[in-house]
Formats: C-alpha cells, structure tokens, sequence
C-alpha cells in the first residue's frame, strides 16, 4: 500500500465531483432564460441519470471502504509484528545488559589477571637478572672449573665437602634456569588469557549489538510502514467523505427532481383529462357517466397507453391448466407499474382481491355497461368512490392467475353479467 493509490483515488474523487457539477449545471436553468417545463419523461431520465450517478459513487464508496477495510488488517497484523519485536528488543537489551555484567565481571577478573601478569613480569626479570648474574659470574670466574675446584681437595673429607659443594652449585644453577622459564612460562599463559577473555568479551558485545541494531532497525520499519497506512487510511477516508457529501447532494437533487416529476405528472394527467372533458364535451357526453348510445357511438376511452394484445377474446388454451376455455375479456401487454384508466365514468362497485383475477377493480357506468380490470399490482381506488373517464384505478401487475406482468379488460352487460367482446366497440384516442 502506498500514498500514489490513494492519491489515484483523490483524483478519481475530484473527478466524480466534477462531473457531478457538470450535471447539475446542465440540470439547472440559465438565469435570465425562460426555460421550457420538462415533461415527466425528461425529468424521469434525469432522475435516473443521478441514481445513476449516484450508484457509481456508491460503487467507488464501497471499493474505499474495502481498501480502507484491507488497511486496517494489514496495520493490525503490522502492530502486532511490532509488538513481538519490541519484546525482543526487549529481551535483547536485557540480554545485552547481562553481557555487559558478565564483562564488567570479566574487566575485574582481567584486572587481576594483569596484575598477575605485571607480578609475574617483575618476578621474570628478577630472575633473569638472577639468572643474567650467575652467568656473568660463570664467565668471570671461567678459569676455574669444577675439576680444579674438587683437585685442590687436600683430604677425602675434603674432597666430600667440595663435591657437596660442587652440587649445591650447580643444582642452584639449575634452579635459577628452571625458576627463569617457569617464570616466562607464567608471563605467556596469563598474556594468553588475557589476550582470549579480551577477544570474547569483544565478540559477544559485538554480537550482541549487532542483534540489537537489527532489531531496532525492523522496529523503525514497522513504525513507517504504521504511520504510511495510517495516512494511507486518512487519505481514503477523506476520498470517502468527499464522495459522500457528492452522493448525498446528489440526493438531494433527486427529491427535488422527484417533486418537479410529481408536479409534472399532475399537471400532464389534469390536461390529459381536460382533452378528455373537451372530447366529450363536443360529443355531447358527460363525464361523470357513460351515456351510452345504443347506435354505437364512441362512450369509452381505451384504458391503457397500448393496444398490443397477447390474448384476445373467446375461446383460448390455458397454459396453467392445460384446457380450453373462454376468455371473458382482452388481455393487453402493458408493462409492468404502468397506469390503468378507468373506461369512462362511473361508480366503483368492487375494489380488492377477487380470486383468479388477483386485485382487481369493477366500475358500473350506469348505462347498463361494467368494466372489470384484473391483475393489478396496485389499486388506486375503493369501492363506492365515484370516478370520471381517465381516472387511474390502479396499476398493471402480475397477481391471480397469470404468467406475466398484463391487464385483463372486461365489457359485461350489467343487468345479466353477460361479457361482451371489447373489441366491439370504438374508443377515444
């Protein structure tokens, strides 16, 4: 992890804000321009190209969050990393610390060691002089060897005497040699030990602090590598509060878009019912009731915004039971959620579940005629209230007996419930 990605991630941030700046400009009215009312389907296609928005920089938010997410596991695996090398640091500075007890104890031993050494030195050169003074007395006196000195003897007891003396001499001689070596010997066997205990002493300080080093060396590592995840983890949360305050002034730009959409569609649907007042009005009609003429005059407006049909009325096979049997009405292919209209005006005298026809509204016109509409996904009315031409009963579902999102459209004769073909009549465009 480094600060290049998250910095990827600012530019990214600043990009998205940008954009969204973009479009809320476009969105908005130039000053000083009279600016056209948008229809419901234009503000629909902005609301939906903000959610869009608005769902890319959730998308971007959640990535954020994962990285932030993968952030904090790493640092957490890094502190606990730290952790155990600060408890060996730990141990080691202990360790190092016994060692410096067991040098200042060796320094004293050596100490003494040197003061041996210096006590064996002097006793090496007293005996060397010791030595050094028998030889120059030997020279000194080279003429008279131990022969003549035992030859001069004058009688056994004396020739006794002088050999006892003869080998007083030269046993003296011989330890003066003897106490010399020991003595240099001494003087090497204490230089050697000094000189060993010196170079172990250094190495395993050495060592030691080597070891020391190592470790305060990967603590440091640790401590950068916490403190560049922590800014890491600073900079994507400041990318995630930036993409934040961006979705959430997206939102609300689309609640203000969803009340100029329900305005718009308000005002859309009063002119539409207005057409329709006019319609009838020139023919003659009222709105409120279907005043039906026997010749076949056009009574009706068509109750959906199509007229694709995908089952037609009579006789059909039903697929959900495997038979033939009459169909009572149309079934027209209108989407999903999309608005059903009342036919013509009239009284609800059914508003609810009504078995195979799943939520289902029936409208009495009062001229012998109602209309049934089936399927719904939602009602919009109750029964009793009383509803002119173009009214929304409800909305195109999926409910009852059916296998896809479409409205059934019953004509029944009111007095006998006979249903009658609606494709027998003409309708208002």
């Amino acid at each position: 992890m480094n600060h290049s990605r998250a910095r990827r991630w600012l530019r990214r941030g600043m990009g998205g804000l940008l954009a969204f700046v973009l479009a809320a400009s476009l969105f908005a009215p130039c000053a000083g321009v009279q600016a056209q009312a948008a229809t419901s389907k234009e503000i629909q296609k902005e609301i939906d190209d903000l959610n869009g928005q608005k769902n890319e920089i959730q998308g971007r938010m959640n990535e954020i969050q994962s990285e932030i997410d993968s952030l904090d596991y790493e640092k957490a695996n890094t502190l606990e990393k730290k952790e155990i090398l600060d408890q060996r640091n730990m141990l080691a500075q202990e360790e190092l610390d016994v060692i410096q007890e067991q040098i200042d104890i060796t320094d004293g031993l050596m100490e003494s060691v040197r003061e041996d050494l210096e006590d064996a030195r002097r006793e090496e050169e007293y005996q060397k002089q010791l030595w050094m003074s028998r030889l120059r007395a030997m020279e000194e006196s080279s003429d008279v060897g131990y022969l003549e000195v035992l030859f001069d003897a004058t009688s056994f007891s004396d020739l006794l005497t002088r050999l006892d003396m003869v080998n007083e001499v030269m046993d003296y001689d011989e330890s003066l040699e003897q106490q010399y070596i020991a003595a240099r010997q001494k003087v090497e066997v204490l230089e050697a030990q000094a000189e060993t205990m010196f170079k172990e002493n250094e190495a395993r300080r050495t060592e030691q602090e080597a070891k020391k080093a190592q470790l305060e060396a990967d603590i440091a590592a640790a401590c950068a590598l916490i403190a560049s995840m922590e800014q890491d983890t600073a900079d994507y949360e400041a990318v995630l509060a930036q993409e934040a305050a961006t979705q959430a002034e997206i939102q609300a730009l689309i609640i203000d878009k969803e009340k100029e959409l329900q305005a718009a569609k308000a005002k859309e649907e009063a002119a539409r019912l207005a057409a329709l007042a006019a319609q009838q009005a020139a023919l003659g009609l009222s709105a409120n009731t279907a005043n039906y003429v026997a010749d076949g005059t056009t009574w009706m407006m068509w109750p959906s915004y199509t007229k694709y049909l995908t089952s037609r009325f009579g006789p059909r096979y039903l697929s959900l039971y495997g038979y033939v049997r009459s169909h009572n009405g149309v079934d027209i292919g209108a989407s999903y959620g999309s608005a059903i209209w009342s036919a013509a005006g009239g009284t609800v005298v059914s508003a609810g579940w009504n078995g195979g026809y799943g939520k289902c509204v029936i409208v009495n016109h009062g001229n012998g005629y109602t209309t049934v509409y089936g399927h719904m996904s939602r009602i919009a009315v109750s029964a009793g209230q009383s509803v002119s031409m173009g009214s929304v009963l409800g909305y195109v579902g999926s409910t009852g007996n059916s296998t896809g999102p479409h409205l059934h459209f019953e004509i029944r004769a009111s007095a006998t419930a006979t249903p009658i073909n609606p494709m027998a009549f003409t309708y208002f465009s």
